[in-house]
């Protein structure tokens, strides 16, 4: 630290603006003369002024005004923090010497494509009849800060009041106006929301330049190590599950499969032990889970010719409707039913709301409506009635009555603004517009349903007390809410009839036993976390957090960064090339938070600091801590950054300890370092070097770990490898082999390009059937040589789309059987095909099935056809190769 930096923060100069231009608190504020209404998006404005009326619209719709007031506009934010360069041109370089950067005052700039937009504001706050302020911007800590920044960047000292509403119907505005609050107020507030902004500048311009001045190769331009208060969290959390996944060793575990028979129905039950500890379980030991061959084959033997009883009970499961969205449930349900990234939810909510006006304002953390808009919902159920899509929905709530109001309408779950619901406006939409106005529109009026019933059933058979579980997939009996999505009642499985006909309970039931069979499976690693767990980690961060305080400040403060930010957060990790397209960690992104967690800079990892920091804002908020002491403990974290940084020696932070094998060429042990594995004597700094083995850890965009390695010097190969990419970014799976001492990769499939052994079919031109997707009016599905596709996805995949082309997708040949158009027109007109024969399983023995759908035709399942006694061991057999129940389509890429 420089002797002025060090000044800056002793001296406590670290000015903070906590409520320039605002009268003394309790001093009334003058409503004389003409004032100046500040919204922070125009269709507030527009809300505002047509509430108020009288306003005549001047500048092409710069501004309103009427003979009292006058309202204008943001949009967002159109400040930004001045940047280190702005502030001292010696900054232009990146240097260790002159970190950390902590200005004396934190000026504003504004952002480029809103210099006219703050000219508008800056000539009416200038304007001599404007006597007083109204800030409009939002009612929460985000919208005092937007409307600050700009009173402090114009700076005019003119009194302030604050609007303060959770709900846009015209009567909540008028009544907000005739109770606008004094701004002094929220003086706490606004300090609390710039000390914020100024920590999160502190914290992520110091940490990025101090980590990319060290990190970033010499020859390397452009290329920055950005870290932040809320981006690198984030990627700690892919992080630790890509290195869990990376260092899990397959173990071979068994399930015994019963085969049992009843009133002329063959059923299938698995063997779990009813003892199980789950409390004190690791997370691979389940309770049906035998690690022990012989202990498996003795359970065949024990029960083998024995009697057998059952019983069963079969109970109603309710299943509660929705709540209406927030943004990050909605990108949630979006990555999960159309594989869309968050960004790509947000764009298509963002037109749906500014350019189509078909729905309420979308960068929302709240789930419910105030409790004045019931008049509102009616308004919007009326006009729907009279859709086609809609209509009979809207009209059974209409005739029906509305439940689960009591949870809908709440004032106190309103943050600043309230959940994403249609507005009314019907109009015709295409491809992502029209999908998710369908998605959020329906999840409107199935808030307002009865729960859907389901039946579940469990069946215990027990054979010489070993116990054996059957439990169906559940059947819906009432569709409830879910007939809102397309789902009706269903008959259930009639190949698992009750025990007892007509009974819902039953004990003791005899049964007859056949002959067991033994699988045999490998434990798996976790999954990785896919967009939408992702959202759901964010927004849950401080659950995870022991220190009570801090986590009911980051559970208060809705996580890690907030809705309107999280996809971006996402995009950034990333533009910098910190996770691909998938979200799997980089090798850039896995050795950042290693060097972290290595140069005891730990807390920059974790969702701990930014609680921490939500319990220092709370407390500036009301009053029991300064903003100059929130500043100085910041700039202090920030010094302890760079000093972390700055003064690590790779040589310590990876020293010769816990080697992973010996060198296959000199035998000296081989250990890690930064960037790549070797042995003591290829990884020295200086001097000739007497062997040159060594191992990378960024392997063709492939990480390679620490067991990876391991396994490569004790067996000379590792299994399959996943995650190399190839020169245009594409997946594909590899052996690395050591052969003479040195490292060889060979490739043993490229899931990124077409399988030169994938039969490449005939294509008939002529359409099939309209896409079930409805991606466009007229999108029809059509042949390609691999599948059967819509138009839409068809474009796609011809335009290079990267992260799966939107659309429709349906293989030709699943499980070495060919598909036919025939049945594809069944699958699409019913959701399912026939009984399909001659699939052939991994191992190759021949199964039938019929494919289901499922996720709203972007996957599907395979639903097996019940069994005769004597086809049973064979089709259990073949069924148990086969992936899970539901699969997504091999040819819906992305989409999945």
């Amino acid at each position: 630290m420089t002797k002025s930096q060090e000044y800056l923060l002793t001296a406590g100069v670290l000015k903070v603006f906590v409520g320039m231009n605002s009268q003394p608190e309790g001093q009334s504020v003058s409503m004389q003369g003409k004032g100046l209404i500040i919204t922070e998006k125009p269709s507030v404005a527009k809300d505002i002024v047509q509430a108020l009326g009288g306003f005549e619209e001047k500048g092409k719709g710069d501004y309103y005004e009427s003979e009292t007031m006058v309202c204008t506009y943001a949009v967002g934010h159109i400040l930004t923090l001045l940047e280190p360069e702005d502030i001292n041109p010696i900054y232009k370089r990146w240097r260790l010497a002159d970190l950390p950067i902590i200005p004396g005052d934190f000026k504003t700039k504004p952002v480029p494509n809103q210099k006219t937009r703050l000219a508008v504001i800056k000539k009416l706050m200038e304007r001599n009849d404007i006597t007083y302020l109204v800030n409009a911007c939002d009612a929460a800590r985000e919208g005092e800060l937007i409307f600050r920044e700009i009173v402090k960047h114009v700076g005019v000292n003119k009194p302030i009041h604050r609007l303060w509403l959770q709900s846009m119907t015209k009567k909540a505005i008028q009544d907000g106006f005739k109770s606008l609050q004094d701004g002094t107020k929220y003086t706490g507030l606004a300090a609390a929301a710039e000390c914020r902004a100024h920590a999160d500048w502190l914290i992520g311009m110091n940490a990025t330049r101090a980590l990319t001045v060290r990190l970033k190769a010499k020859n390397q331009r452009g290329v920055s190590w950005s870290a932040g208060r809320v981006q690198t969290p984030t990627l700690g959390l892919l992080v630790e599950r890509e290195l869990e996944v990376l260092e899990h060793n397959p173990q071979a575990y068994w399930k015994v499969i019963g085969n049992f028979e009843v009133n002329e129905q063959v059923y299938d039950g698995t063997w779990y032990d009813p003892n199980f500890d789950r409390k004190n379980a690791t997370r691979e030991q389940k309770e049906d889970r035998i690690f022990d061959k012989a202990k498996a084959e003795a359970v065949i033997q024990t029960i083998a010719g024995k009697p057998a009883l059952a019983s069963e009970t079969r109970k109603p499961s309710p299943r509660n409707p929705p709540m209406l969205f927030d943004l990050t449930s909605l990108q949630r349900t979006a990555n999960t039913r159309f594989g869309w990234s968050a960004n790509r939810t947000l764009r298509a909510a963002q037109r749906c709301y500014e350019t189509h006006k078909v729905l309420t304002y979308p960068r929302t953390s709240s789930k419910v409506l105030p409790e004045d808009y019931k008049p509102e919902v009616q308004r919007v159920l009326d006009i729907l009635a009279g859709t086609g899509d809609y209509g009979p929905h809207a009209r059974h709530l209409l005739d029906k009555g509305l439940l689960n109001q009591d949870k809908i309408f709440n004032n106190e779950g309103v943050t600043d603004h309230f959940a994403i619901i249609p507005t009314g406006e019907v109009r015709a939409l295409e491809g992502d517009d029209q999908k998710l106005f369908d998605l959020v529109t329906r999840q409107f009026m199935a808030s307002f349903y009865p729960p859907s019933v389901y039946e579940e059933v469990e069946r215990i058979t027990v054979v010489a007390e070993q116990h054996f579980r059957s439990k169906p997939p559940r059947v819906l009996k009432e569709a409830g809410w879910e007939a809102v999505f397309g789902k009706v009642p269903d008959k259930g499985d009639k190949s698992f009839a009750p025990l007892i006909p007509g009974k819902d309970k039953a004990e003791g039931v005899t049964v007859k036993s056949s002959e067991a069979l033994l699988e045999e499976h490998e434990t798996k690693p976790p999954a990785r976390i896919s967009e939408a767990g992702l959202l759901s980690l964010m927004e849950n961060a401080g659950r995870h957090i022991e220190n009570e305080e801090i986590s009911q400040a980051l559970r208060s403060a809705d996580g890690l960064g907030t809705a309107a930010t999280r996809a971006d957060i996402i995009e950034n990790l990333k533009n910098r090339e910190y996770v691909d397209e998938n979200l799997r960690p980089t090798p850039k992104g896995i050795r950042l938070i290693d060097i972290l967690h290595r140069i005891n800079a730990s807390r920059l990892t974790s969702a701990e600091l930014t609680g921490q920091l939500e319990v220092f804002l709370n407390e500036v908020e009301e009053g029991k801590r300064s903003p100059e002491d929130f500043m100085r403990e910041i700039a202090s974290y920030a010094k302890d950054v760079v000093d972390s940084t700055r003064d690590f020696d790779f040589e310590q932070i990876y020293p010769d300890e816990n080697p992973l094998g010996p060198c296959p060429n000199c035998g000296r042990p081989v250990f890690e370092r930064a960037w790549f594995y070797g042995c003591a004597e290829s990884t020295k700094r200086a001097g000739k070097k007497a062997c040159d083995f060594l191992i990378w850890k960024d392997f063709n965009g492939r990480y390679i770990n620490r067991n990876a390695v391991r396994i490569l010097l004790e067996k000379k190969v590792t299994p399959e490898l996943d995650g190399f990419k190839n020169a245009n970014g594409k997946d594909y799976r590899a052996v690395l082999e050591l052969q003479g001492g040195k490292l060889v990769r060979r490739v043993v499939e490229n899931s990124g390009e077409v399988d030169p052994n994938q039969p490449q079919l005939d294509v008939n031109l002529e359409p099939i059937a309209p896409c079930p997707l409805r991606c466009s009016p007229d999108c029809m599905v059509i042949e390609t040589p691999a599948d059967f596709a819509c138009q839409t996805k068809v474009k796609g995949r011809e335009a290079g789309e990267k992260r799966g082309a939107p659309g429709f997708a349906f293989p030709r040949m699943l499980c070495k059987r060919n598909l036919t158009r025939e049945d594809l027109m069944v699958f699409l007109q019913t959701k399912e095909t026939p009984i399909i024969s001659d699939f052939v399983s991994k191992k190759g023995r021949k199964f039938s099935a019929k494919l289901v759908m499922e996720n709203d035709w972007t996957g599907f399942r395979f639903e097996f056809p019940p069994r005769v006694k004597k086809s049973a061991a064979k089709d259990e057999e073949a069924a148990s190769e086969e992936p899970a129940a539901t699969v997504a389509s091999p040819a819906a890429e992305g989409n999945s």
